[in-house]
């Protein structure tokens, strides 16, 4: 971490790999959210401790998160 600055100030932890992937470092502390609307219009939000579920829930229309420090950084993205 960077001497003198906050978790708000802190750049994205996101970066793409050198195949465009996002990629990020998973930190003790770090939370995954999945946001969206499900085929029927309704909003839902899924919070879980570990990337593999949520990167494992099939989005139709939605976003995946990386939750640091009570900030979100957007991992991924679905609009159909």
């Amino acid at each position: 971490m960077l001497i003198g600055m906050s978790l708000e100030e802190l750049p994205s932890p996101i970066y793409k790999n050198e195949r465009g992937q996002n990629t990020w470092v998973h930190l003790q502390g770090d939370t995954y959210q999945v946001t969206g609307v499900d085929r029927n219009g309704k909003r839902f939000r899924i919070t879980t401790d570990t990337w593999r579920h949520a990167s494992g829930i099939n989005l139709w229309r939605g976003t995946k998160w990386l939750v640091r420090g009570n900030k979100r950084f957007k991992i991924q993205s679905v609009f159909n």
